[in-house]
């Protein structure tokens, strides 16, 4: 698979007070800097396996990301004795990105090692900066994807929901924005209030339904009548495989997902 999205938009650019250049539909993370959005394309995520940023996904875009506790990091971290740029995050593809220790003393730990040079992260690697510890996700899915678990360090509140899941658009004006999806049903149709809301004219109110079962994810119309392709094939109903390219509307989306567990 090879999937390239190509957007030239420099978050550093950002000026602040220009409220156009919010896109409301997308829902940002606490710990994600709100001067990094649309039209930037999602290269990837942390998820936060323990404290403050428990089951909670932080996006990656093309290039430098900073991670940090200043609210001037692209990624900010919130969590107990993490330094004000702690690490840099280089993501050079959906597939690959270089960690490197940012401009601290306090130490990066990269799979339970020290890390003071630039390092490849490869999807599923775990690195800690201050309290907070994050697996790095690929945008990508890899040979591995489907045998490797991602396991949490703490187990969730139970009122907390963690991301298992992702729908990735693959062309148009918004392509590169990514939707979450969560354990259980995950409504899709462009009524608001709804899991993923899809602005298209094409898409019904309720058009379908991908829920994360125990075992498995499927995919099902609402109405036999409403139009979904899964690899380009029309389908009233099917389990879903990582890496899949579901057809909606007017629109592709990537769907991405992970396993994950709960360290004893």
């Amino acid at each position: 698979m090879n999937i390239q999205f190509q957007h030239t938009n420099d978050p550093h650019d950002y000026k602040p007070g220009i409220s156009s250049q919010v896109d409301e539909g997308l829902a940002l993370s606490r710990g994600q800097n709100p001067s990094v959005r649309f039209p930037l394309a999602t290269s990837g995520w942390l998820l936060g396996l323990n404290g403050i940023h428990l089951g909670e996904d932080l996006r990656l875009y093309p290039g430098i990301n900073t991670v940090g506790s200043s609210a001037h990091c692209d990624v900010v971290v919130t969590a107990p004795n993490v330094g004000r740029q702690h690490a840099v995050i280089d993501v050079i593809s959906g597939e690959s990105a270089i960690i490197s220790p940012g401009s601290t003393h306090r130490p990066l730990i990269l799979n339970e090692h020290p890390c003071a040079n630039p390092s490849p992260l490869c999807h599923g690697d775990t690195f800690q900066v201050g309290e907070q510890l994050f697996a790095y996700i690929s945008l990508l899915p890899t040979s591995a994807d489907d045998r490797r678990t991602i396991f949490f360090q703490e187990r969730l509140p139970s009122r907390n929901l963690c991301t298992v899941g992702w729908l990735v658009e693959l062309a148009g004006s918004r392509e590169g924005r990514d939707f979450r999806l969560f354990p259980g049903e995950n409504r899709i149709g462009n009524q608001p209030g709804l899991e993923i809301f899809l602005s298209d004219p094409e898409v019904n109110s309720r058009h379908c339904v991908i829920t994360r079962h125990p075992d498995n994810w499927t995919i099902v119309p609402v109405s036999v009548t409403d139009p979904l392709l899964v690899n380009g094939v029309p389908s009233t109903g099917t389990a879903l495989q990582n890496g899949d390219i579901l057809g909606l509307g007017q629109r592709e989306y990537l769907f991405r997902t992970i396993k994950v567990g709960l360290t004893i």
